[in-house]
C-alpha cells in the first residue's frame, strides 16, 4: 500500500503539478484509510481492496460524525488513487468503479455589495506608498478576480497596462491572462510611479525579489499575512460589515459579472477554474440577488 500511495502522490505533485496544500488533502485521506484497511483487513495491499471495503471506510467516517463534504473529499481521493493504481497495472479492478460521491449543500460564498465594494476600494490613502501598493492589489482581486497568491506573486512584467492585463499563475501553476479594468490600470500604474520606488529606495533587491511587483518597505515579498492585517483595517474604515478576506472580492468580482449579464464559461476563464462546476455557484449567488429585488419590486411579491 505504502508504494502504491507514494506513486500516487509523485503523480500528482509532479505530473499534475498540484499545489502542496492539495496533495497533502490528498495524501491525509489516503493514510487515514490505509491505518483503517490495517486494522480492519492486516496485510490486504491495494490489489486486495474491494468495494464493500471501501463502503465500510466512508460508513466509518460517517459514524464519526464527519461532514458531508469531507465524506465527498475521501470519496474522490480513493476514487482517483484507485483509476490511477489501475492505469499504471497496481490492480485490474477498480473497486470505486460503483461507489457514490456523497452529496452535500455547498456554502454560498461570502461577497460585498457594489456600494461596500466602492467604499473599500477608496479605503487606502492615496498619499503613501503603502497605500498605493495595497489599492492597486484590491482593485487586482476585485477588477480581475485573482487569488491573492496570484496577485502577490505577480511580477513587474506580468502586467500589461498598455493592453490591460495581467498573467497569472494559479493553482498547478497554471499561467492564464486575465483583462483589468480602467480603474485597476490607474492603480497600478500610480504604486509603479509612486509607490513602488519610494518602498525600495533605501533598500538593494537581489534575485526573484528585483522582479516582485509588490514589495515592503524592507524590500520583502509581501506576505498575504501582511495584506491581511491591512485589508481588516480597510474594511473598518469602510464600514464594511460582511465578512472580508481577499477571497470575498474574488467572489465579489464574479457574482457581479453574472449578475451583469456575463455567461459562465467567461467567468470560469477569467477565475481559471478547471471545472465549469466550480464556477457555477456564482449562479445561485446570483439567482438570490434576483428573487431579493423580486420580493422588493414586484407588487403581488
Amino acid at each position: 500500500m505504502d508504494r502504491a500511495i507514494d506513486a500516487f502522490i509523485f503523480h500528482l505533485r509532479v505530473q499534475r503539478g498540484l499545489s502542496e496544500r492539495t496533495v497533502d488533502t490528498y495524501s491525509r485521506v489516503l493514510v487515514r484509510f490505509q491505518n483503517w484497511l490495517a486494522s480492519q483487513r492486516p496485510g490486504k495491499g491495494p490489489d486486495q481492496v474491494l468495494g464493500k471495503d471501501v463502503e465500510a471506510f466512508l460508513q466509518w467516517l460517517r459514524a464519526k460524525g464527519l461532514s458531508q463534504r469531507t465524506l465527498a473529499l475521501s470519496t474522490v481521493t480513493l476514487r482517483q488513487f484507485f483509476r490511477h493504481a489501475r492505469e499504471v497495472g497496481s490492480i485490474t479492478d477498480d473497486p470505486t468503479e460503483d461507489v457514490d460521491i456523497p452529496r452535500y449543500q455547498r456554502a454560498l460564498p461570502d461577497t460585498l455589495g457594489e456600494d461596500e465594494t466602492a467604499r473599500l476600494m477608496s479605503a487606502p490613502s492615496a498619499e503613501t506608498p503603502m497605500g498605493l501598493r495595497d489599492r492597486a492589489i484590491l482593485e487586482l482581486l476585485y477588477g480581475s478576480g485573482l487569488r491573492i497568491s496570484e496577485a502577490l506573486g505577480l511580477t513587474v512584467i506580468d502586467v500589461n497596462l498598455v493592453q490591460g492585463f495581467v498573467r497569472a499563475r494559479g493553482k498547478g501553476n497554471k499561467e492564464r491572462v486575465v483583462p483589468i479594468s480602467e480603474a485597476c490600470v490607474g492603480a497600478v500604474e500610480a504604486y509603479l510611479r509612486h509607490g513602488r520606488p519610494l518602498l525600495l529606495r533605501k533598500v538593494a533587491l537581489s534575485g526573484r525579489r528585483r522582479d516582485a511587483l509588490f514589495v515592503t518597505a524592507r524590500g520583502t515579498v509581501l506576505t498575504r499575512q501582511g495584506f491581511f492585517k491591512n485589508l481588516k483595517n480597510y474594511g473598518i474604515l469602510a464600514e464594511v460589515r460582511h465578512h472580508l478576506s481577499p477571497h470575498a472580492l474574488r467572489h465579489s468580482f464574479a457574482t457581479d459579472l453574472i449578475e451583469h449579464g456575463a455567461d459562465l464559461r467567461t467567468v470560469q476563464e477569467m477565475l481559471g477554474h478547471a471545472d465549469t462546476s466550480t464556477t457555477e455557484i456564482y449562479t445561485h449567488v446570483s439567482r438570490k440577488h434576483l428573487m431579493q429585488v423580486y420580493r422588493k419590486a414586484h407588487p403581488r411579491a
